[in-house]
């Protein structure tokens, strides 16, 4: 007899969405700890167009639904792709924890096999992006690149590219690896964080639940990566100084090592022209705080 409590999960209904909760539930599974149950949903943030995207609050979108069930206790526990969680989270819900994160690095995704960089995109390129921060990198490479409104999941975002709509985009290295796409008419080309700094957060992946929740905390606590906790509480620490949205065209990437953390976050300007970077490095168990002093200079340097 199987006397185990149910444990529900909320999640997205894309395929990346679900494959990223398939991650998460073969580590849960692993403890024998419940019988998880999974619910999916279509957030408004999937239906509906751009204008409306943005008038209603961008990427938080994504993810309110989910922090509503959760809430009220329809849900125990709610997976979310890092970056796409607002800098501002309802006070009754946590990140309880965080999986070990997958390449950070965006590809650029091209039609074009003769291109080997993302230096080489030619002047009439048609590059498809609703990322602020993708738009402007691109910008400040090629400024006479064409920039074309691009949304929708990773698998819709490539069919442009591949019927010749577009030209090119960049996605998340991250979610192309955990689909396991494969495409023989598809250029793809990993840029170096070098060239262009991730957003934050990208890469990882979220278990959010409700903070009072002691039990479910605990369980998560078995499968949280704390390197990943720690670089991205930093990341997050950044937007949140900055007061940034998904639509401030900011990047951010933390990396430790050892007992040190570095970060480096760039904030490009409203009209895109100009960017301020900076880098600044500390102990591990100040990561919020490197993260927001980072902010601090980045805004100093930009406001100059």
């Amino acid at each position: 007899m199987n006397n185990k409590k149910n444990i529900l999960i909320g999640s997205r209904k894309s395929n990346l969405a679900k494959e990223q909760t398939s991650l998460v539930l073969r580590k849960l599974k692993r403890l024998e700890v419940g019988n998880f149950l999974v619910k999916y949903i279509l957030s408004r943030g999937d239906k509906i167009n751009y204008a409306s995207f943005k008038l209603e609050g961008g990427k938080g979108l994504f993810t309110k639904e989910l922090d509503n069930l959760l809430i009220n206790g329809k849900i125990d526990l709610a997976i979310h792709s890092a970056k796409d969680i607002p800098a501002e989270i309802n006070k009754e819900i946590t990140i309880a924890a965080f999986l070990e994160r997958e390449d950070v690095r965006d590809v650029l995704v091209t039609n074009n096999f003769n291109i080997r960089s993302i230096f080489e995109l030619d002047d009439n390129f048609k590059f498809g992006s609703s990322s602020p921060r993708r738009i402007n990198y691109i910008k400040n490479i090629n400024p006479t690149v064409k920039i074309k409104n691009l949304r929708g999941n990773v698998e819709s975002r490539i069919k442009k590219i591949t019927e010749g709509r577009l030209d090119g985009t960049l996605l998340a290295l991250a979610g192309l690896k955990r689909l396991k796409l494969n495409y023989d008419n598809v250029n793809f080309i990993k840029v170096p964080r070098s060239i262009i700094l991730p957003a934050p957060g990208q890469g990882a992946i979220a278990i959010m639940c409700r903070k009072n929740d002691r039990k479910i905390i605990k369980i998560c606590k078995n499968i949280e990566d704390n390197n990943t906790r720690i670089t991205v509480n930093a990341e997050r620490a950044f937007i949140k100084e900055i007061n940034g949205n998904c639509f401030t065209p900011l990047a951010a990437f933390a990396r430790v090592h050892g007992k040190k953390l570095t970060i480096r976050g760039r904030l490009f300007s409203e009209d895109g022209r100009f960017f301020s970077e900076k880098k600044v490095v500390g102990d591990i168990k100040d990561s919020e705080k490197i993260g927001k002093l980072c902010a601090i200079k980045v805004l100093k340097n930009l406001n100059k």
